[in-house]
């Protein structure tokens, strides 16, 4: 670690409980605000960042603008429940380098067993209604897109080189669970190619979602994406 420089984006989505408090506690001397001009253009090992938003505006929202804000070349998302293995880290950053810079390329991890070595190492332990849901949701997702060969879109551990991902991100318009979705058309669309390598994940308790009424909200969202793509309404940022 000592070869390199990062930081650590904790965004804190207008939440009500001490989701602040605890994530702002190692290094409270040292978490300063995205938009201190003091500190916007410095990055040293291991610096803590606590964004927090004035309401909840979703999923997407709050992974906008820790992307947005952050000041590395390469920009890992990760969800906060550590139901990924970070260890895995290394296995995108190799797919990184080994895909073409021309189309550039981002790396999504996978849940689920691919076609390709290396052989996956996962351990999702997902409970069975859960895993056929996900899988019914995956293959509507694949139709609805007009076909797609990314087999897991919901994955919260993807690696973007900073240029691509800050463009991607500036040009959501989903903010909720769906903005993984819109991110599959926007690289579709821009020519970012995508990389899946399968990662060590686990399923951690409590979850807020709910099953049913997220998956409804899920499905709607990609209707609007897919049709008003396909009408031009919406489209990447310039």
């Amino acid at each position: 670690l000592g070869r390199f420089s990062f930081e650590i984006i904790v965004v804190d989505d207008g939440s009500t409980d001490g989701t602040f408090s605890a994530a702002s506690y190692p290094l409270q001397r040292t978490s300063v605000d995205a938009a201190d001009p003091r500190r916007s253009g410095q990055l040293r090992q291991g610096d803590l960042r606590v964004l927090r938003l004035s309401q909840n505006r979703g999923k997407g929202f709050a992974v906008r603008a820790g992307v947005l804000t952050a000041r590395g070349q390469w920009i890992l998302m990760v969800d906060a429940d550590g139901a990924t293995n970070i260890r895995d880290l290394e296995r995108l950053e190799a797919a990184a380098r080994a895909a073409p810079q021309r189309p550039p390329s981002i790396v999504f991890g996978s849940r689920y067993g691919l076609n390709a070595p290396p052989r996956p190492v996962k351990s999702a332990n997902r409970s069975p209604h859960r895993a056929a849901l996900t899988w019914l949701f995956q293959t509507i997702v694949g139709s609805l897109m007009g076909g797609t060969a990314v087999k897991d879109t919901q994955c919260g551990f993807k690696l973007f080189p900073a240029m691509v991902g800050k463009h991607l991100f500036a040009s959501l318009h989903i903010y909720r669970w769906a903005f993984d979705v819109e991110l599959v058309l926007l690289c579709k669309i821009l020519g970012v190619n995508i990389v899946e390598v399968p990662v060590t994940w686990v399923e951690m308790p409590g979850s807020k979602l709910n099953l049913l009424s997220g998956a409804a909200s899920m499905l709607r969202d990609i209707l609007l994406v897919r049709i008003l793509y396909a009408f031009s309404l919406w489209g990447p940022a310039l």
